[in-house]
């Protein structure tokens, strides 16, 4: 009898010993693939999963940073940024992007925590943030992309899903996408700058001047309103207008208002191309307009009209500074 239940006391023993065994092993288990999933190794995949296959239906990109926000969409002409009179994008930077998207790779889990998602760039653009917000819908209005990413000035892109706490370092190659400009081609003359003979700048402030040289090649020189000579700056001057860098772009009839200051350039083979400066939402816009002044000019003056007439370029403050500057910048002292 006693050996019997110490038999039986042994048999219950080894059953607990058992069970907390195995239960162990569980946990460890649970435990590792925890510690696993934490490792950067594990913590990898696409960011936009199967991509590849839904992104033939899209149809609308919407970016939104601090910096700008505008919209892309697709039209009876191709892409356009609808958002700047449909004007046409440039068609390898929207591969680049849909291109980019598709590679973007998880490699490393971040941080979960939302207070922390500024510091990694990724705070939300609409409530001031420094993240870019990316959008892509198809022609549901279903969202085949919705991400926000930070890309650190030393290259390291972070990532996390709109709506979101969890954010994942990532790697891949994308455009960039805080200016609207970056996806435009808004250069609006294709003029060489030897062929200019004659600039008249009427600066928002001082008296008007004029720029002009006797041939392609030959220095500018100060002609008017008296015969000031040729500073080092005034070459820079009279070409900027053939270097324009535009920031953003709207139709023309979008930027109305009077112009803070004009300017007029004639090239040696008889074009005018008369420009405006107009200053609207805290942005200086650009308009353009070419005019002939010989019958045999007509169609390079319709040219330029063509490709620039049509839009108001946004310049940055510092160029459109340097587009028309008070003569007193150019030759200290002279008179006003």
């Amino acid at each position: 009898m006693t050996t019997d239940l110490a038999v039986r006391r042994k048999g219950r023993a080894l059953g607990l010993f058992l069970i907390a065994g195995g239960l162990a092993v569980i946990a460890a288990i649970t435990t590792a693939i925890d510690m696993r999933s934490l490792r950067s190794d594990f913590a990898s995949g696409p960011v936009v999963p199967g991509l590849a296959e839904s992104i033939s239906r899209a149809q609308r990109i919407t970016i939104t940073s601090a910096e700008a926000s505008y919209r892309i969409e697709r039209t009876q002409r191709g892409w356009a940024m609808r958002d700047r009179g449909d004007f046409p994008v440039v068609a390898g930077r929207l591969a680049q992007l849909t291109e980019g998207l598709r590679q973007l790779r998880l490699v490393r889990r971040m941080t979960g925590d939302p207070s922390k998602h500024e510091r990694l760039g990724v705070g939300d653009p609409s409530q001031g943030g420094r993240g870019v917000l990316v959008q892509i819908e198809d022609g549901a209005r279903a969202l085949l992309v919705d991400i926000v990413l930070g890309v650190e000035p030393d290259g390291v892109l972070y990532v996390r899903r709109s709506g979101q706490d969890q954010v994942w370092a990532a790697e891949g190659e994308l455009p960039p996408l805080r200016q609207a400009a970056a996806w435009l081609d808004v250069t609006p003359l294709e003029l060489a700058p030897e062929s200019l003979a004659r600039v008249e700048i009427s600066p928002a402030e001082g008296r008007p001047y004029v720029l002009a040289r006797a041939a392609p090649g030959a220095p500018f020189e100060i002609v008017a309103p008296a015969r000031l000579g040729a500073p080092a700056s005034i070459a820079d001057t009279a070409e900027r207008l053939t270097r324009l860098a535009p920031t953003d772009v709207q139709p023309a009839p979008a930027i109305q208002g009077a112009p803070r200051a004009r300017l007029r350039a004639i090239t040696f083979d008889g074009v005018a191309i008369e420009a405006e400066l107009i200053d609207s939402d805290s942005i200086t816009w650009l308009k353009l307009v070419a005019r002939a002044t010989v019958p045999e000019q007509e169609a390079a003056a319709l040219a330029i009209n063509n490709r620039a007439a049509a839009w108001a370029y946004g310049l940055a403050g510092a160029e459109a500074d340097a587009l028309a500057p008070p003569l007193s910048t150019l030759v200290p002292g002279a008179p006003e």
